[in-house]
């Protein structure tokens, strides 16, 4: 297990989060690890908004799938990563 994987279990379970969530979460955030194969905290957030299209136009997924992919990506760079000046202003679907 990654350190960054790790420290992003351990946040969640401090909040209390549901072990689906934290499943479904670590699930979001690795596959956007995979997509760009490297390490999430290097990835920019104009990646990030490249591999939100990614979803909606090849993946074809359904706008609460991409909100849970927006709320796991944004739990790991504010809460874990701590990059609060992170602003998160990405589309997804309504």
């Amino acid at each position: 297990m990654t350190v960054l994987r790790e420290k992003m279990i351990d946040a969640m379970l401090v909040r209390g989060f549901a072990q689906r969530t934290q499943r479904s979460y670590l699930d979001a955030v690795t596959k956007l690890s995979t997509y760009y194969h490297r390490c999430p905290s290097r990835i920019s957030t104009d990646e990030i908004q490249a591999y939100f299209l990614y979803l909606v136009k090849e993946r074809h997924l359904s706008p609460a799938s991409c909100r849970l992919y927006l709320n796991a990506i944004r739990f790991l760079y504010v809460k874990v990563l701590g990059n609060d000046q992170l602003v998160f202003r990405f589309d997804v679907p309504k």
